[in-house]
């Protein structure tokens, strides 16, 4: 009787296990890295919310959150801003936290850099087919580097023309990170269907998306996220 009472026990004690392991949210440390547009910058100068917060609340909102890094993205930061923190290991001051720390603990990073840059690139210059060249070099050297510290997943996000003004310069590259990413194994958000789209801005002087846009963003990753918890 005692042995089939132990018996009994044990198989509700292994039952009880398995359902919390099957029924278990893995948490999620999650590290934004890019530029302006990682911000929400904005065109008055204002960081806004931004595609990373949105899919900030809705890991929150699962349960899922462990924790979300984002004082390694900057308005205004380079290609070459990045590799040598990356490099160099730049530690936050207000965390204490290592960029190289941050990204071996990740399991979700998103990367959106480059449109600070390019903008910033003179328009008539010489050198800006060098400069685009260089920009593509910079970016697989991040991917890398990103890839030396962590094998989960990774979203880079696409560059992206605006206010009705067409570059082949910026379809050549977005051609490359996605070829990057094939070679990566990271996921590439092509953004470019919906940049054009006037009421994705709140100025005509301003490349900077406004919410509407970046909730776009966000829900295409999200797709993303949901394709493959399913398979």
């Amino acid at each position: 009787m005692k042995k089939k009472i132990l018996f009994i026990i044990l198989c509700g004690i292994i039952i009880t296990f398995w359902i919390y392991t099957q029924n278990k949210k893995e948490d999620i440390y999650f590290v934004s890295l890019g530029d302006g547009i990682a911000t929400g910058m904005t065109a008055y100068d204002v960081e806004g919310y931004n595609f990373n917060d949105y899919l900030r609340d809705e890991l929150d909102k699962q349960h899922r959150l462990e924790n979300y890094i984002s004082t390694f993205s900057s308005t205004n930061q380079t290609t070459e801003d990045l590799i040598f923190a990356i490099e160099n290991n730049y530690v936050d001051k207000e965390s204490g936290l290592s960029i190289q720390q941050a990204l071996n603990k990740a399991k979700i990073i998103t990367l959106a850099l480059g449109m600070d840059e390019i903008e910033n690139f003179p328009n008539q210059s010489k050198n800006m087919h060098k400069r685009m060249e260089q920009y593509k070099k910079n970016m697989e050297k991040i991917i890398r580097l990103i890839r030396n510290f962590n094998h989960y997943q990774i979203f880079i996000i696409g560059l992206y023309d605006y206010h009705n003004e067409k570059s082949d310069s910026i379809d050549q590259i977005n051609e490359e990170l996605q070829n990057l990413s094939n070679k990566y194994q990271i996921t590439f958000i092509d953004i470019s269907d919906f940049s054009l789209k006037k009421e994705y801005y709140l100025s005509n002087n301003s490349y900077y998306f406004n919410y509407k846009a970046h909730q776009e963003i966000a829900n295409r990753i999200k797709n993303v996220m949901k394709k493959s918890q399913e398979e």
